[in-house]
């Protein structure tokens, strides 16, 4: 079975354009996945992918496990000559040597093959037949081309025919094993029911490889087991069974057709000719170069050093005598019904009505017959209408269709242009605007380093007027000072006053007690009488100044209270004043961090119109 590995997929489309089935590949957008229901197992895009994306896998496990439990035969296609060259005996040894029981020669198989169809041949006289030695053809019968049913031989392959001569005339009820060179065996060997696994070439060099097996060198003594087959070990090149028939009937009618690029198509020109220009027998192979080039052959395949092989067995039959040669003797007790097969159909994709691909071509933009008919091949497929199928059973999309893709350029690029207009006449407006801007944007800048400069002016005066109110308060404090220093010596004055007053209350109350006394005392007195008039007199004047002291002392202290509230004024309008300049300066200072704010931006927005200009410039030009 064809198998992907989805992280080297490039959906390069290889793997579609190789394939002759439309729906065997299902494109998602990103990676060709395989739908199995549809593949044919032909094995072409294993061959085609260079990215190493598509592979295979065969029942190459289950045949070394199934050795250990005894009991296998193996049935050995003649391509093996080809996939091991110069050691082919050596492996199949080994493979004895690990159990297998029989090893049995599919040369034979073929010998038999050509045998029952020349009997056919005779038996139906007007029969057109297509040989179906090839396991991927009748894929392609069974799940795409029921029509071909009626023309297919009902002869088994070589392989087939090997298989029925081991079990029923050779008793051997061993699990049989294919060994070939075909993927497509599977499906026949399922179909069938005979041979239960398919081992290929490619897979069994794989696994000697990857466990490091040393093969035996030197002459190898293995023989196939029963009969070899002579002729028929020349099947696996083109034309094959064309050759061995004509080696019984020289003058029969035979065609051949093989590879994926030629032999669907002849097919389907086939069914399409006149049953009178047909060969008696149509001769089909899908890989190009025989079966010595099938998907599970040796990756490093030759065509020609296989067709000196193939050569070097067709002159080893051509030496012996004509009994040994075709078997006469074993092949007069064969019955041929115990070789023939039937066919089922296995068709799964419903064929799209011709309404329906119409409007998938609708999908596609392909409205006129040579769109349908473009025919380019790079989505993969052989024409639009194999496209508008796959696209139909899901398999892929319009956005694969290069055609399409182009329209849809056409679309993008007149929408560009339409677009390119558009930015043209807003780079335009754009332009326009930032001029404008510009425009606005210079006074803007003079404005912001004039205020600025004022704005620096203004604190240097409000600083100046800090510093004066400043010498003001220090003065206010200076005065209050000497207003209280006053106070304090107007304190002490007043109470000399008193002291003087006192002395001249006592002065007076004396010269009148004197003045008493001189009187009594008469004439003696008088002298004193004088003396306690002059007391009188200056204790009289004494008070007259003590009283105008009084006077003066209390016009000073109202003078000093005046003064004590004129400076408690001042200093609270010049405490307001202080405030008011710092917060006048606090205020200048951030008016002049913003205007530098403002002036750095300005400068900016400036440079920025300048690049827009420059760019604008370099897009209009």
């Amino acid at each position: 079975m064809v198998i992907i590995d989805q992280n080297k997929c490039t959906g390069c489309n290889a793997c579609i354009r190789a394939c002759p089935v439309p729906n065997a590949n299902r494109y998602d957008g990103n990676v060709v996945h395989i739908n199995n229901d549809q593949c044919i197992q032909c094995g072409e895009c294993v061959k085609s992918c260079t990215h190493g994306a598509r592979d295979y896998v065969d029942d190459i496990e289950l045949f070394m496990n199934e050795i250990k439990r005894g009991k296998v035969s193996l049935i050995v296609a003649p391509a093996v000559k080809t996939a091991f060259e110069g050691r082919w005996r050596h492996v199949l040894q080994w493979l004895k040597e690990q159990g297998v029981k029989e090893v049995y020669d599919v040369s034979f198989g073929a010998d038999i093959c050509t045998y029952l169809h020349v009997q056919y041949v005779k038996q139906h006289p007007d029969a057109k037949i297509i040989s179906q030695p090839c396991a991927a053809i009748i894929n392609y019968a069974e799940k795409h081309k029921n029509e071909l049913f009626p023309s297919l031989s009902p002869i088994h392959s070589p392989m087939l025919c090997s298989a029925v001569y081991v079990r029923k005339y050779l008793g051997n009820t061993d699990t049989l094993v294919g060994l070939s060179p075909c993927i497509a065996k599977v499906d026949e060997f399922h179909n069938t029911g005979i041979i239960k696994y398919n081992v290929t070439f490619r897979k069994l060099a794989d696994y000697i490889r990857e466990n490091n097996i040393q093969l035996k060198t030197g002459h190898s003594e293995f023989e196939f087991s029963d009969v070899r087959g002579f002729d028929g070990a020349f099947y696996p090149i083109p034309g094959g069974l064309k050759e061995c028939l004509r080696e019984l009937v020289p003058d029969l009618s035979v065609t051949t057709s093989e590879g994926v690029n030629k032999v669907y198509e002849d097919l389907d020109n086939y069914l399409e000719a006149k049953k009178e220009y047909l060969p008696t027998v149509y001769d089909v192979l899908s890989c190009e170069y025989g079966c010595n080039s099938g998907a599970g052959a040796r990756e490093d395949f030759n065509s020609f050093d296989a067709y000196r092989v193939m050569m070097g067995a067709k002159g080893f039959a051509a030496k012996q005598s004509s009994g040994k040669r075709f078997h006469r003797g074993i092949f007069r007790k064969l019955k041929m019904e115990d070789f023939l097969r039937e066919y089922t159909d296995r068709r799964t994709a419903k064929q799209p009505t011709e309404k329906e691909l119409a409007a998938i071509f609708a999908q596609m933009d392909k409205y006129t017959k040579d769109q349908q008919t473009f025919d380019c091949h790079a989505c993969g497929y052989k024409s639009c209408r194999d496209m508008a199928i796959a696209i139909h059973a899901g398999n892929n999309t319009p956005t694969n269709c290069i055609q399409y893709e182009k329209a849809r350029l056409k679309e993008l690029q007149s929408e560009t242009e339409q677009q390119h207009t558009e930015l043209t006449n807003a780079v335009y407006e754009i332009k326009t605007a930032l001029a404008s801007l510009q425009s606005k944007v210079m006074p803007i800048a003079e404005n912001t380093e004039e205020h600025l400069s004022q704005n620096s002016d203004i604190m240097n005066e409000i600083n100046t007027l800090n510093e004066q109110i400043q010498g003001i308060v220090e003065g206010i404090g200076d005065i209050s000072a000497s207003v209280r220093e006053i106070s304090t010596n107007m304190d002490a004055y007043e109470r000399i006053m008193g002291s003087i007053r006192d002395v001249a209350e006592q002065t007076h109350i004396l010269a009148i007690n004197a003045s008493i006394e001189a009187a009594r005392v008469g004439a003696a007195g008088k002298s004193f009488a004088v003396v306690a008039n002059d007391v009188r007199n200056l204790a009289m004047k004494s008070n007259a100044t003590v009283k105008r002291a009084e006077v003066n002392t209390k016009n000073i202290l109202d003078s000093i209270k005046q003064i004590h509230e004129i400076t408690a004024k001042i200093s609270e309008k010049a405490d307001n004043t202080r405030t008011s300049a710092d917060y006048t300066q606090s205020a200048m200072g951030k008016i002049r961090a913003g205007s530098e704010d403002i002036s750095c931006n300005v400068q900016e927005v400036s440079a920025i119109v300048e690049e827009l200009n420059s760019m604008v410039e370099s897009m209009t030009e």
